[in-house]
């Protein structure tokens, strides 16, 4: 289902729409052969609809408002948000990211990227911005939560994560910057991943890491971050720091994929993006679930009618999961 173009220019401004220039790197751009996992099953009860499309870089899916509610979702290059309604799509906010005109060269994905329901509004991992920031979901106004950690600005936060009492732990790697790594408006020394207490204190869970996707298990004990390495698992504490840390799944395991964003069901399984799909990890790490999707999936979210929801490169596309599907129902969205 294309963007209704108009809805967009009223939300944006036709000199916004016209400056937004740009798409992912050709590095980005070049697959590997999709796996194959014959042993694995498929989740899904059928093969994926798209929903939406002819976007450049389509991120952080969230489901809004309940059985009557939307897909909110990242345009990251596009720096806008958009909402499908179950009929069509139209933007939801623009810029969703960096706020001026034009984009500064020095910005590889000007919007924003994760997406989460949190603190009475919409969080954005804000790329652009290189922030963490709240929208309200009425009033469309958006504020800054955190920038800065020990005066450094962040590199570029990619996804988050929402806890029970309100923390956001949320991942920053350097891919919303031109160069990457070598962009000469880093600040920071490290890829991190960080918490935000609901006071708005800053402390870094690990500088170890390439992070990327981030989610939490249900009862709020482990955090899972996705690495060069595949899958870590970090131990929480109850003052929701680490204890420990240990890898969850390795690339090797399922031949060489590396995750991008993943979301934990209520049984504590792990539905994460991946080379060739979704793929699902019980929560001892077994490969129990493959949704086999072309071009480059880079996160999921679960609605209402036990819809899994995917983006996916210039586009979006849903299934729905099986009832039979071990440890996928009920689940949580």
């Amino acid at each position: 289902m294309k963007t209704d173009r108009r809805t967009f220019l009223r939300a944006a401004g036709s000199s916004l729409v016209l400056g937004i220039v740009g798409v992912p790197d050709a590095t980005a751009q070049r697959q590997a052969a999709p796996p194959s996992f014959p042993d694995v099953p498929n989740p899904l009860e059928g093969d994926v609809e798209v929903i939406a499309e002819g976007y450049i870089w389509t991120e952080g899916p969230v489901w809004v408002g309940g059985e009557d509610g939307l897909l909110l979702f990242s345009d990251v290059t596009g720096n806008t948000i958009y909402g499908w309604d179950g009929k069509q799509t139209t933007a939801f906010r623009a810029p969703s990211g960096y706020q001026g005109f034009p984009i500064p060269d020095s910005l590889r994905e000007a919007g924003s990227n994760g997406l989460a329901l949190g603190r009475g509004g919409l969080l954005l991992a804000d790329s652009g911005t290189r922030a963490l920031t709240r929208v309200d979901l009425s009033t469309r106004e958006r504020t800054v939560i955190v920038e800065t950690y020990q005066g450094k600005r962040f590199n570029s936060p990619n996804d988050m994560v929402l806890a029970r009492n309100g923390d956001i732990y949320f991942t920053d790697p350097p891919y919303g910057l031109t160069g990457v790594r070598e962009s000469p408006i880093r600040e920071m020394s490290f890829t991190g991943v960080f918490r935000v207490t609901p006071d708005n204190q800053v402390h870094p869970i690990t500088d170890k890491l390439s992070p990327n996707g981030i989610a939490l298990s249900p009862d709020n004990r482990t955090l899972y971050v996705t690495d060069s390495t595949g899958w870590v698992a970090f131990d929480l504490g109850a003052d929701g720091m680490p204890t420990g840390q240990r890898l969850f799944v390795a690339s090797e395991k399922v031949q060489g994929a590396r995750g991008d964003g993943m979301k934990a069901d209520s049984a504590g399984n792990i539905w994460t993006s991946g080379r060739g799909g979704i793929y699902v990890f019980s929560p001892q790490g077994e490969h129990i679930g493959f949704v086999p999707i072309s071009g480059r999936v880079s996160n999921c979210a679960f609605g209402p009618g036990r819809y899994l929801y995917v983006t996916n490169d210039h586009q979006v596309v849903r299934g729905r999961i099986r009832t039979d599907f071990p440890g996928g129902s009920p689940i949580v969205y």
